[in-house]
């Protein structure tokens, strides 16, 4: 029999590392091989983890055969010495006599009964009922039918065994009626079905040749050791990735679907003062929130009916539960004291945000011992605080008592944190991430509400697919506010008295001039020109007055020195010597003044050569329906527009890092996949500052914002200007590449950020690395399908061991 090996490398392995031939049978979710000759599985990636503390290499072994032959076959080349490991073996007696057994298990096996996905069970296996089951087995002489029957008989079971000779046979048995359940083990995934039982555990463990690898076993039970201690949750890790089935749609049981039909509307509490999870919203005149339109769905979803009763403040919240008004709450800390406490049953949370902490922006959050710290009334924390606290009914409350100065700062959870800083009253606040565990939101079902409900919940909160999710939770918090002239003169008041003077002042003068041009019509024009002059020395601005019939266009230029006289300036607009971008120039003027009226403010080329931002005040005069003269003053605004400007672009930034906030992040994202062609490509990257968490808890959070910073500049410096480099929050940053050529391009690019996160040293101590996840952008692309991708592959980079990235196939799949 032939054998087909598979080297991981074509290299050869260096003098100082062991080259282990490994048996590499292909089974689903243990060792896989893919149709691009990649490798994975829950035993692969063990090994691979095992090379990172023995530095070995390995040659994985294959021989032709279905899965049982190519077993025996490799066990018998394990015995004869051909090969020098295999995984996935239970222990058996007359194997020991075999095959040496590792110290040390890499995985648990259980014993598991299954069912269809949509089957919800009417039954429960209870061991105070005799029960009746056919169930679907492969073997009646195996070890699990035995572990079974074990099991049957400590649980007043009755099996009727269908037979069955393979796996896909027992799912069509299921499928027809024939089974009830089948027999399978944790190990073995099987599309559309879920385990009801487990039981019999079993240990799973490496093998060696009998007596012929005895280095080569200590080692790997040096490793398994180590693994264990530096993370006790890598087994945990990879049985969910490669054995937790994944099944997003809603079953429910006819217990549930009962309860739907016969529950009626059902009153829920909704906090009007708790924004972005519950509030009222003003605008459209009705509650809203995460926690409404995730209710929403549930409605939509299962055909449960609620009415929302708006409440003021968790106090009266709570004596509406007491008055038994309302069955369940809109939004809840997850938190087991308080909902023991308010006789509450918990859902699953639906929503978990990082706390922030909240203050003014010229406040410092070096120490906050001793400062007045703003609480609600129904805070659930117990312990001490560094602070002195001063309560509120509200968030709300709390948030402008810091704005008002009333208090130095308050907790909040992120979405909160984004929902007011994007006001613009709240401009001046800024948000410092905490350590602190999660803020989790949850619905509240009041005692003794019905466990279906509380079910029924669950089951919605754990399907709802992340894209919908998300999108609930972005619509809420983002808020997004435009700035008003009443935002602006808020924000600079002092700018704000200067213009508004200037500008009364200025009306003021021109209403006098033409009052007095009309009176003084029938003086000379020597005259008029002398009050022209003295008018124009008054205001000290540029006036101008336009003849529509003549096209002649007077300029006032304010006078240089206090007691000089304004320059008169004399055009015609008409004169046909002019070059013809000189008459572009000046039909341009013509067109903006007799095309409008009042106030306009425009960017145009001045006799200096240069653009400049001017506002102008224009108005016409009259001889019955003929226009006769346009008349207007000319103020020069351009500081006044970069100061404009600066603020709008101030208002896009991240406050910490001067990079683009979340929300900036995703509306240029979302506009240049609009305006892209067919065939052209650009690229999403998701970056995560690995293991920040621990730069914070060991030199503070001053320094965990210097190293945000630093990588915000490493990543401006490293891409193009025109890419778009931004911060949604944490330690989370956002690259989009413009006009990427391919695949191969794109993951240049992230090995050479990660290359340079490795050389960054902030504060000469503190070094860091980065995980990576990108994705290409199509024309045609949707930004959350491609915001997925992306969070999809920095997953999977973190999930790699993190300082590294990770980029979807994303060409290969369109045949590009």
């Amino acid at each position: 029999m032939g054998l087909v090996l598979w080297p991981v490398s074509a290299e050869a392995a260096p003098d100082n590392e062991r080259t282990v031939r490994v048996a590499f049978p292909i089974q689903k979710g243990l060792t896989e091989l893919d149709e691009y000759g990649n490798y994975s599985g829950y035993t692969y990636e063990y090994l691979e983890e095992i090379a990172q503390y023995t530095g070995w290499d390995y040659e994985f072994v294959q021989v032709p055969g279905d899965e049982n032959e190519s077993l025996t076959t490799l066990m018998r080349m394990l015995q004869d010495g051909e090969v020098d490991l295999m995984g996935g073996m239970l222990y058996d007696p007359a194997l020991r006599e075999q095959f040496d057994y590792a110290s040390h298990d890499y995985g648990m096996v259980d014993t598991v009964l299954q069912v269809l996905y949509e089957n919800i069970p009417d039954v429960t296996i209870n061991s105070q009922v005799q029960q009746y089951f056919r169930i679907a087995v492969l073997s009646q002489s195996s070890r699990s039918v035995k572990e079974l029957e074990d099991y049957c008989a400590m649980n007043l079971v009755t099996p009727e065994y269908v037979n069955c000779t393979s796996v896909e046979e027992q799912k069509e048995a299921l499928l027809s009626g024939r089974a009830d359940m089948m027999l399978n083990n944790s190990v073995n995934p099987v599309e559309g079905v879920r385990t009801i039982a487990k039981f019999a555990s079993k240990p799973f463990f490496f093998v060696t040749s009998k007596d012929k690898n005895t280095g080569l076993l200590g080692d790997l039970n040096k490793a398994i050791v180590s693994i264990e201690q530096s993370n006790p949750y890598f087994t945990a890790s990879l049985n969910e990735k490669y054995f937790t089935s994944t099944d997003n749609k809603l079953y429910l049981t006819k217990e549930e679907q009962e309860y739907i039909k016969d529950a009626g509307v059902m009153k829920v509490a909704v906090l009007k003062e708790q924004p972005p999870y519950q509030y009222w919203d003003e605008k459209q005149d009705k509650l809203s929130g995460i926690s409404v339109d995730l209710l929403a769905y549930v409605s939509q979803v299962t055909g449960l009916q609620f009415e929302l009763v708006g409440v003021d403040t968790p106090d009266l919240l709570y004596e509406e539960m007491d008055r038994d008004n309302i069955k369940l709450v809109a939004g809840m800390p997850y938190n087991y004291d308080l909902a023991r406490e308010r006789r509450l049953s918990m859902s699953r949370p639906y929503v978990s945000a990082q706390y922030l902490i909240l203050m003014k922006e010229d406040s410092t959050e070096a120490s906050i011992k001793g400062k007045k710290l703003a609480l609600t009334n129904a805070g659930s924390y117990k312990g001490e605080y560094q602070g002195n606290v001063y309560r509120y009914d509200t968030v709300s409350e709390c948030i402008r008592a810091v704005e008002k100065g009333e208090a130095d700062y308050t907790y909040v959870d992120a979405y909160t944190a984004q929902f007011y800083i994007n006001m613009p009253e709240f401009h001046d606040l800024k948000m410092v991430p905490q350590t602190y565990e999660a803020r989790k939101i949850c619905f509240g079902v009041v005692k003794s509400g019905s466990m279906e409900l509380l079910s029924i919940l669950n089951k919605v909160i754990t399907t709802i697919p992340v894209v919908d999710m998300q999108g609930i939770i972005n619509q809420n918090s983002m808020n997004k506010q435009s700035y008003t002239i009443g935002d602006m003169i808020r924000m600079n008041p002092l700018e704000a008295i200067i213009v508004l003077v200037a500008g009364f002042l200025t009306v003021i003068a021109v209403l006098s001039y033409f009052l007095r041009q009309r009176a003084r019509m029938s003086k000379k024009t020597a005259l008029e020109l002398r009050k022209h002059f003295r008018l124009y020395a008054l205001v000290n601005d540029y006036i101008f007055e336009y003849n529509h019939q003549t096209g002649k266009l007077l300029v006032s230029r304010p006078r240089p020195e206090k007691n000089s006289e304004p320059e008169m300036m004399d055009f015609d607009l008409k004169q046909d010597s002019d070059s013809d971008e000189l008459k572009e120039q000046k039909q341009g003027f013509v067109d903006l003044i007799m095309q409008n009226e009042g106030i306009v403010e425009t960017n145009l080329v001045c006799n200096d050569g240069q653009r400049h931002w001017l506002r102008l005040a224009v108005e016409k005069v009259y001889d019955g329906d003929a226009l006769v003269y346009v008349l207007g003053k000319i103020n020069m605004i351009d500081e006044e527009m970069q100061q404009r400007d600066e603020l709008l672009s101030k208002a896009r930034l991240d406050s910490l890092t001067h990079i683009y906030n979340a929300e900036t992040i995703r509306n240029l994202i979302i506009e240049d996949i609009h305006q892209m062609k067919e065939g052209e490509h650009g690229a999403l990257l998701m970056i995560d500052v690995d293991h920040f968490k621990t730069v914070n808890d060991n030199y503070g959070h001053m320094s965990g914002d210097e190293v945000l910073c630093a990588v915000a500049q490493l990543l401006r410096s490293s891409f193009r200007a025109d890419d778009i480099v931004g911060r949604p929050g944490g330690d989370e940053f956002m690259v989009y590449m413009k006009k990427v050529k391919d695949k191969s391009a794109l993951c240049d690019k992230c090995g050479e950020i990660c290359s340079k996160a490795r050389e960054l040293l902030v504060e000469n101590e503190i070094g860091i690395t980065i995980s990576v996840g990108a994705a290409l952008s199509c024309a045609g692309d949707e930004y959350e399908d491609l915001y997925q991708i992306t969070d999809k592959q920095l997953y999977e980079a973190k999930k790699d061991g993190r300082d590294g990235f990770k980029a979807a196939d994303r060409m290969e799949a369109a045949g590009l």
